[in-house]
């Protein structure tokens, strides 16, 4: 298939540099496909108001966009590997079944900026939906600890037992976390609602007058986002920034379903869940594994993993357009369905959490009280060193 950028009569590309330059990206579109014909529309729409487009072509186009959007969700559009993206695709099938009018879908616009306000849509569309996901994370939360917070459990520091502490205390510190993780989540929604459709290659245009400030509204973006070099060098910066934000969130995932691991062992028993959320072993009859947790907690790594992916691809780029931005799409992607399916499943552990209320308050033993009668004793006139040693000697 003839590309977009290619001249008339010229040669094919190599099909092993074809291969490696176009990777899995189309097959990624695919997945981002109806950001990209919502970004495609607002670019129409804003052509017609600028009069580029008359007004028969413009409801050819939205006409053209509304039928590749039904025949995407019905699992009937498909992009080849030969199209190399899904914006290719798209302006392919509108010349194709539209005529001529498909031939000016992409004036004033580069692939590059087509790409940013599409990422750019789906960002801000999957981070508000894990923030709700983490708002409904922390209710869950929130209603373990006013049904069970009270229940006595010991708490530890070097994997000791060593002082009083309760299941709200520590579930609350997860909690806590999350709400100060939500912080990180509005400040990234704030940084990346800005509208980069019309910044083209990295350099704006000068001729046509692209009215940014309508599809900015159209795409309900906050703002435009001005510098047009600073709008290509956002690719993978604003990716990387999400991953960032959402890690924190990870954090705490990860590190209670490591505490849960340890508590729900026959040693603790502290805890435990209901056999929906346990699996058993090919060998061993009397097993059941709480893999899910295991799986949260490597994942957590997994995640991490993405988001340094990113990083890495992004931060020895020289100004201006790189091939290199196109391999972060798939790390980005992973990283949020990754974080999306997490927080879900660490809200179904936390809501149907069974908590053992005899064996937590039979475990805070005597010695987990030794800080309290020491400080006890400072209170009735000794030094708190003096009423250490003798505490310790009453322990030994």
């Amino acid at each position: 298939m003839k590309k977009l950028w290619d001249k008339k009569g010229g040669m094919e590309v190599n099909k092993m540099v074809e291969n490696y330059t176009v990777g899995v990206d189309y097959l990624l579109d695919l997945e981002l496909l109806p950001y990209d014909i919502k970004g495609t529309m607002a670019h129409a729409k804003m052509l017609h108001k600028i009069k580029i487009l008359n007004k028969k072509e413009l409801d050819t186009l939205i006409k053209g966009l509304n039928k590749i959007l039904s025949l995407w969700k019905a699992g009937k559009f498909t992009i080849d590997k030969s199209q190399e993206d899904g914006h290719t695709a798209i302006e392919a099938y509108l010349t194709e079944n539209y005529g001529d009018v498909g031939k000016k879908v992409h004036t004033g616009r580069s692939r590059n900026d087509q790409s940013l306000t599409m990422t750019r849509l789906f960002s801000k569309e999957k981070l508000s939906e894990i923030k709700k996901g983490v708002e409904n994370l922390i209710k869950t939360f929130e209603q373990q600890i006013k049904k069970q917070g009270k229940i006595k459990m010991p708490g530890y520091t070097h994997m000791q037992r060593a002082m009083p502490s309760s299941v709200g205390m520590w579930l609350g510190s997860y909690c806590d976390s999350l709400k100060d993780g939500l912080i990180l989540i509005n400040a990234t929604l704030q940084v990346i609602d800005q509208n980069p459709l019309g910044s083209a290659a990295g350099y704006g245009e000068s001729i046509l007058g692209l009215d940014r400030k309508f599809t900015t509204k159209e795409l309900g973006f906050k703002r435009v986002q001005e510098n047009p070099m600073y709008c290509a060098m956002s690719r993978g910066k604003f990716e990387n920034i999400v991953l960032q934000a959402i890690s924190s969130l990870m954090f705490d995932m990860g590190k209670i379903a490591n505490d849960l691991l340890l508590f729900t062992t026959k040693e603790f028993n502290f805890f435990t869940l209901p056999d929906a959320f346990r699996t058993g072993s090919s060998i061993m009859p009397q097993k059941k594994n709480y893999d899910v947790l295991e799986l949260v907690r490597g994942n957590t790594g997994i995640f991490g993993g993405y988001q340094h992916q990113i990083e890495n691809v992004i931060k020895n780029l020289p100004a201006g357009y790189n091939r290199d931005f196109q391999l972060t799409k798939e790390p980005y992607i992973k990283g949020i369905k990754l974080a999306q399916d997490t927080i879900e499943v660490m809200t179904l552990v936390i809501k149907d959490l069974e908590i053992k209320k005899e064996n937590l308050e039979n475990a805070c033993s005597a010695e987990l009280y030794a800080t309290d009668e020491a400080l006890k004793l400072v209170k009735a006139g000794k030094s708190f060193r003096e009423a250490y040693q003798e505490i310790k000697e009453k322990y030994k």
